[in-house]
């Protein structure tokens, strides 16, 4: 389940698209495969997000060169997103 926080200053779509950049980052989906649907996104989400915010942050993903949409086929992973956190210096 992708936890979105209504009350956040983030906006939606961007808590969206972060949770299913960690997601790629992960290995949880894998270049060369479909992300989940709009329906199924909207599902993952508990119905809190529509599907223009769900549009929105697969738009930002597009836009970062993270994921392409396929006509009548989905969206697809064409790269793994480069891992930004600060979380990653520790080297232990």
């Amino acid at each position: 389940m992708i936890e979105i926080d209504r009350e956040s200053i983030i906006p939606m779509y961007v808590q969206l698209a972060s949770a299913l950049r960690e997601r790629i980052r992960r290995g949880e989906i894998p270049v060369g495969r479909r992300i989940p649907s709009h329906h199924e996104l909207e599902q993952e989400t508990g119905g809190v997000v529509s599907r223009r915010t769900i549009k929105s942050a697969i738009e930002a993903l597009q836009a970062e060169g993270v994921v392409q949409g396929v006509q009548g086929k989905g969206v697809f992973v064409i790269a793994v997103p480069a891992d930004t956190s600060e979380s990653s210096e520790s080297t232990d």
